[in-house]
Order: C-alpha cells, then sequence, then structure tokens
C-alpha cells in the first residue's frame, strides 16, 4: 500500500527535480561567469598596473643613476676632505711641537745674550772708570811734560 501510495505521487517528483537541477546548473553557471568577469577585470587590471611599473622603472632608472652617482661621489669626497683633515690635524701638532722646540731655543739663546750683555756692560764699566781715572793720570803727566799753556 504504501508503494502504491509512494507510487502515485511520484509523477510530480521528476519535474520537480529536473528544474531544481536547471536552477542549480543555471547558478553554477552565473558564478562561473561572475569569475569569469572578475578575473578577466583582474587581469586587464594587472595588466594596467605592469605598463605603469615598467614606466615607472624606465623614468626612475636615470634617477637612481644619478643619486648613485652622488652617493658614490659624496662617499670620495667624504673621504677626501677626512684625509686631509686628519693631514691637517697632524701638521698642527708637528707645528706645536716645533714651535715648543723653538721657544725653548729662543729662550736659551735670550739668557746666552742676557748674560753677554751684562758681562759686557760690566766690562765697559770697567773699561770706562779705567780710562777715567788713566784720562787724568795721562794728563796730569802731558801738563808735567808740555807744560802748561794758556791761552
Amino acid at each position: 500500500m504504501l508503494l502504491m501510495q509512494a507510487g502515485g505521487s511520484a509523477g510530480w517528483v521528476g519535474p520537480t527535480v529536473a528544474v531544481s537541477l536547471v536552477v542549480i546548473a543555471l547558478a553554477f553557471a552565473l558564478i562561473a561567469a561572475a569569475i569569469f568577469f572578475a578575473v578577466r577585470q583582474a587581469v586587464l587590471e594587472m595588466r594596467e598596473l605592469s605598463a605603469l611599473i615598467r614606466s615607472l622603472r624606465g623614468d626612475l632608472a636615470p634617477a637612481l643613476g644619478a643619486i648613485e652617482a652622488v652617493s658614490s661621489e659624496g662617499q670620495r669626497l667624504a673621504g677626501m676632505v677626512s684625509g686631509e683633515a686628519e693631514e691637517l690635524v697632524n701638521a698642527s701638532r708637528r707645528l706645536r711641537a716645533g714651535l715648543g722646540d723653538r721657544l725653548a731655543n729662543l729662550e736659551a739663546l735670550y739668557d746666552v745674550v742676557e748674560e753677554e750683555v751684562e758681562e759686557t756692560a760690566l766690562d765697559l764699566a770697567v773699561t770706562l772708570r779705567r780710562l777715567r781715572t788713566g784720562t787724568g793720570w795721562f794728563v796730569r803727566l802731558r801738563r808735567l811734560l808740555v807744560g802748561r799753556r794758556r791761552r
């Protein structure tokens, strides 16, 4: 009995299943079409981005080359300035050491000159005193020998 009741109502099941399958197939077709158009649009966008990136690379390559050249020139210049600064420091040190030696020598020279001047001044004073006292005797002797003359 149950089979009969199931057999009698079985006439609507076939078309319903067929319609359901068509609806499901159309849904899958719509999904596939939407995916296809989305992928197509993404491919077009990627091509545009690739062209833009190639254009940017072409525009940036000379700028990057110039920046690299300036950077290497800056490094070379910094090395030169560093070397020159080091040479200046070394020259300054040598100059200060030489000046210190020369000042020490100059001080010793001044000490020697001072002693010589003092000795010379003392010798001159002694000689002048001898001349003055000797001249007095010389004048007296001359007066005695020559006689006094009056004018």
